[in-house]
Parts: structure tokens; sequence; C-alpha cells
């Protein structure tokens, strides 16, 4: 019998052999876990950090070009209210003025490790950074240091560089009791005068109480070692000639029972400049002038406000308002000369609205409406029209004449006319017309005013691709026989004022 034989090897054992595997495992998943939780640590905090830039940036941008401390004040205090205190620890703000209305903040601070802190890495350094910027109020009426000069024949040498910017318009404004239609909305209190001085048959609800002031803004950049504000023609003086279309007289003043005082009134740089109304005033810049007084002074003239020295740069607001128990129509002009007279020059215009008198004789006169720059590609215009395009061309009981048309229209920087939609309202709220297309509205019919005593709305959607060049100024055409017409205009931008924008 044969027998079989078996080996006698002994066999390799792989116990334990996957145990170093494993634990190499289970130490590199620990570490990419720490690593994990140390890189989400890093996410949060620099998430926080953002937004505590982002806070800092919209709270200091405001008070730019004038206020480099309250920039900073206000900068570190949106920066504390979300959790990021600069001085604490490795925190720090510094920040820069990109440009007069554009600011950048930069935060820096440390977040602490905690499983890579055995490798050595006992903190992370994070910085963020975030831009602001304001819109400041519409400019309205002009892009040059005058405003409301219908007649270039009267600028001073200091001011000769205005000639270049054609006006066609007064500034101006009513007494308190003049009756609303008559072309100004705001600074009167009555829809019709009373029977007596100082009375209304109806108060308007369109006061801007307490004192219905406009309000101007005088720009001054930055290297002027002085400015002066000098007002053309600023009282109340009677006058001879009639503007039946409107009850006013010649495209100056006039002075109805008397007539008002006009105040003028500076403050000082705009520190909230979505807020005209709240600055300090310049006490040695104030000047009031009652009706018909001293016109060797300043019946016709220029006359000197004040000046102001060593300015900080920024947007003064020029005030002006009327008092007393007259009524009528105060037309005048301003201007700013600077010291050095070079450019860039001085600014002046109405915030967000003027009151004026357009005074071209014949023809279609163009008139500065509002400059929107590029920045607002995209957003909603509204534009609000007083009692506007009144074409009577001098004729008494001109009311159904054949020729007597008159037509507003919206002119763009490239010249063409945008697409609006629009309506009228009376002051009883009611929408007396609407319509929409080419912005070219006919408001005189055969001599029938289409708004008389109304408010004409139109919105305009602007272009995504808008875009100009230094001249972003939008115009107003008025297509009239005789183009004198007492009427107030309003100009916003719908959207949000205050915004982030991308760092540079």
């Amino acid at each position: 019998m044969t027998s079989r034989s078996h080996s006698t090897h002994p066999r390799t054992s792989d116990r334990g052999a996957a145990l170093p595997f494993v634990a190499g495992v289970l130490a590199a998943l620990l570490g990419l876990a720490a690593l994990a939780v140390d890189l989400g640590w890093i996410y949060l905090n620099a998430h926080r950090l953002q937004r505590a830039a982002d806070a800092a940036a919209l709270a200091g941008v405001v008070h730019l070009p004038a206020f480099p401390n309250r920039v900073e004040a206000d900068a570190i205090a949106g920066a504390t209210a979300n959790g990021f205190e600069p001085g604490e620890g490795a925190n720090t703000l510094s920040w820069r003025a990109v440009s007069d209305n554009k600011l950048e903040v930069t935060l820096t601070s440390e977040a602490p490790s905690f499983f890579t802190n055995v490798l050595g890495f006992s903190s992370f350094p994070i910085s963020r950074t975030a831009t602001a910027e304001y819109i400041k109020p519409v400019p309205m009426g002009s892009p040059t240091a005058c405003f409301g000069v219908g007649n270039k024949d009267i600028l001073p040498s200091s001011l000769s560089h205005c000639s270049s910017a054609e006006q066609n318009f007064w500034a101006a404004i009513n007494g308190d009791f003049t009756a609303k239609e008559h072309g100004d909305p705001f600074a009167v209190r009555c829809i019709r005068a009373g029977a007596s001085s100082g009375t209304c048959n109806g108060p308007n609800s369109d006061y801007r109480a307490p004192d219905g002031a406009y309000y101007y803004g005088i720009e001054i950049p930055a290297g002027k070692s002085s400015f002066t504000v000098l007002i053309y023609d600023a009282g109340f003086y009677d006058r001879a000639t009639p503007q039946t279309e409107t009850g006013d007289y010649d495209g100056l003043a006039y002075s109805a029972s008397g007539g008002p005082t006009t105040q003028f009134r500076l403050y000082n740089v705009d520190s909230t400049p979505l807020d005209p109304t709240d600055n300090p005033i310049i006490s040695s810049c104030s000047r009031s002038i009652g009706p018909g007084q001293d016109p060797g002074t300043y019946k016709n003239k220029w006359f000197s406000l004040c000046t102001i020295n060593n300015p900080a740069p920024g947007i003064y607001v020029l005030r002006v308002d009327t008092s007393g128990n007259g009524g009528g129509n105060n037309s005048y002009a301003i201007g700013v000369s600077t010291v050095p007279n070079s450019v860039p020059h001085a600014r002046v215009y109405g915030i967000n609205d003027m009151s004026i008198f357009t005074n071209a004789t014949s023809g279609t006169a163009y008139v500065y409406l509002a400059e929107i720059d590029p920045i607002h590609r995209g957003k909603r215009l509204e534009l609000n029209f007083y009692d506007p395009g009144e074409n009577c061309g001098g004729v008494t009981g001109c009311t159904g004449k054949p020729g007597l048309d008159a037509f507003v229209e919206v002119i763009m920087p490239n010249g063409d006319t945008p697409t609006c939609t629009w309506q009228s309202r009376n002051d009883a709220g009611t929408v007396t017309n609407s319509g929409s297309g080419k912005c070219r509205i006919q408001s005189t019919d055969e001599g029938i005013p289409q708004f008389n005593g109304e408010w004409l709305t139109a919105w305009i959607d602007i272009p995504s691709d808008y875009d100009c060049d230094s001249d972003c100024f939008w115009r107003m055409a008025l297509d009239m026989k005789n183009a004198q017409d007492r009427t107030t205009w309003a100009a916003r931008v719908i959207g949000n004022p205050i915004r982030l924008v991308p760092n540079e």
C-alpha cells in the first residue's frame, strides 16, 4: 500500500497585518477631519469679516469727501455692530477714498486654529475688503458754475466760462400767497390767493413746510483756496411787461401788493448728501432782501452773498425761500466763482427739483433737465413737471387759436427721445390724461393748456446699455411758439442710493 505524504512547511500567518493600514487610514481621516474643521472655522470667520467690512463701508461712505473723521468713526461703528472690533487683538481697519463718493474698507484679523495647532499653526491671518458708494442727489438744470442765467450777456468775467452751456431759463420762486397754478407747487401756500393780502382760497397740499424752500448744490472741487457765491437780481421789483399765459411778469421779477422778502442762506458742506435740509448754516453767508429793497445794489445786478476761505471740498447747500404776505414771481440767477478760477470749476445745480422761468423767445428751447450717470443704467427714472408747456406766445385771448400748439420732449445725451409712460393728475389726485410711447408730449393744443395746475409724471426705463461721455445731462426740448413758461420740475432715480460695488 502506498502512503500519501503531507508537506511539513509552515504557512505564513496574515493575522494583524491590517492593523497598521487601518491605523494609518484612521490617522489620515482624523487629520483631514481636523483640517476640515479648521478650514470651516476659517471660512466662517472670513464670512463674518466680509459682513463687517460691508457694513463699515456702507456706514462710512456718506461722509465723503469732506469729513474723514466721520468716515472712520462710522466705519468703525459699522464694523463693531457686526462683531468686529478694530484694535482688539489682531483686528485692524483701514480705508481709502476711491473717489469723492466711493469708499474702500479693509479689515484684517486672525482666526485661531484647533486641531492644526499640533502642526504649528496656532492661527490663520484673514483679510476682507468692501467698497461702497452713494449716489449723489440728481443734479438738475446746469452742468456749470452758473444756474438760471437766462441771458449770457449778464455774465461777469469771473463766470465767463458758463457761456458754453446755454440755459434758456431763470431760477425762480413765487411768494407765499401766489396762486399755485402760476407754476410753483412747493413755495406757495395757496391753491388760489385770497381776497385780502396774506390769505388763501384753499390750502396747497404740495406746500413744502415750513417755508417752501428750494435747495441748490454748490459743489466745490479740491484745490480751491476760496469760493464766492453770487446772486443776480435777488429781490422782488416791479416790472412792466405782462405775460398773459402765466400772470407773472417779464421773466425776472414781479411784486404784487409789495411782494415778499427773499432769503438766501448758505449751509456748510453736506455730511448727509441725501438730505439737504439738515446742514449747519454759515452765519456769515445769509441775506434777506425785501420787496423793492435797494435796487441800485440788487436790481439787474450781481451781488456777493459771501466768500468762503479754505473751503473743504464737497457739496455746500444754498437755500432760497420767501416770507411775507405778498405774491408774485421772483426770478434770479446763481453763480459761484473760485480761486483759482481754473478747471475743474465749481458746479451749481438744483437738488432733486428746480423751479424755473423758461424765457426763449421763439422756436424750440433746450433746457438742461437732469444729470443721469451710467451708474443708473437698468434703473427707472421718474420725472415730474408741474404746469409745463403752456403756450400762448404772448397772444391775448389765445384759446382756440390754430397753430398755438406746444410740446415737451425728453432728450437723452445721445440725442434720442426715450420711450416713457406718463400721466397727469390734478390737486384732487385724479388722473386726467395718460399715454405711452416716445416721450414727446403735447402740452398745449391750439392755445389750450393740457396740464394747467397739474402734475405731469413720466417714467423712463434707463437702458441696460446706457452710456454717456463727459456730458451726461438729459434735456427738455420745449417746442413752443414762445417758450416763456413758469414751471417746476423734479427728477429722481428709483433705487437704493447707497450700495456695495465691486472692489477696484
